[in-house]
C-alpha cells in the first residue's frame, strides 16, 4: 500500500530505534531517573512511548525505513489496558494506509484487497504481519517526529505529555 512497502514485522510490536534512550526506560518504567508522582497508579510502560509515537506517526501520516527499528520485538500482543482497543487501532492504520492512495485509482475490490492485506482478525494483534510491519513503521516515524521537536528532550512524564500535546496540536494546526 504505501510506497515502501513494509517488511514484515518480527511477530510483535517492535519500538523505534532510540526510544528506550529517549524515554528513560529502565525495565516496567520510563522516566525511571526521576521519583514516581506521589498517587500514581502505575509508571509509564514502555507500550505507553510506543503509543504516543504511533499516534504523532499515523497523524503525520509520516513511517520512517524499516532501519529505523529495534531488531527485536518487545510484545507480541497488546498490554491488557490497550488490549480493548485492538480494532481502533486497526482501523487508524488502515486509514492512514487509505489517505495515502489516490483511492480514484482503485477499483472497490482493489480497496477490498489492500485492506485484507493489512488485517488479521485472529491475530493478537488484529494485524497481518504487513500491517503489523507498518504500524511498526508509523511508530518509528512519529518517535523521529516527536525527538526532533521535543529538544531538549523530556525528563519526565508531566514535562513530556505538556510538550507532547504541544507536538499535536501542531500536527492538527491549532
Amino acid at each position: 500500500m504505501s510506497e515502501n512497502s513494509a517488511a514484515s514485522s518480527p511477530g510483535g510490536f517492535v519500538l523505534p530505534d532510540g526510544a528506550r534512550d529517549f524515554f528513560d526506560y529502565e525495565p516496567q518504567r520510563l522516566f525511571a531517573k526521576v521519583a514516581r508522582q506521589t498517587g500514581a497508579r502505575r509508571d509509564m510502560i514502555l507500550f505507553d512511548a510506543y503509543w504516543a509515537c504511533l499516534c504523532v506517526g499515523l497523524l503525520a501520516r509520516e513511517q520512517a525505513a524499516a532501519d529505523k527499528l529495534e531488531k527485536d520485538r518487545f510484545l507480541t500482543a497488546y498490554p491488557e489496558d490497550y488490549e480493548p482497543y485492538g480494532e481502533y487501532v486497526a482501523g487508524l492504520l488502515v486509514e492512514a494506509e487509505l489517505a495515502a492512495l489516490h483511492t480514484e485509482d482503485y477499483t472497490e475490490s482493489e480497496l477490498e484487497r489492500a485492506i485484507a492485506d493489512l488485517l488479521k482478525v485472529s491475530a493478537p494483534t488484529r494485524l497481518s504481519p504487513k500491517g503489523l510491519g507498518l504500524l511498526n513503521r508509523y511508530a518509528a516515524g512519529g518517535f523521529q517526529i516527536i525527538k526532533d521537536k521535543m529538544r531538549p528532550r523530556p525528563t519526565d512524564v508531566p514535562n513530556f505529555l505538556v510538550r507532547y500535546q504541544s507536538v499535536l496540536d501542531q500536527l492538527r494546526g491549532t
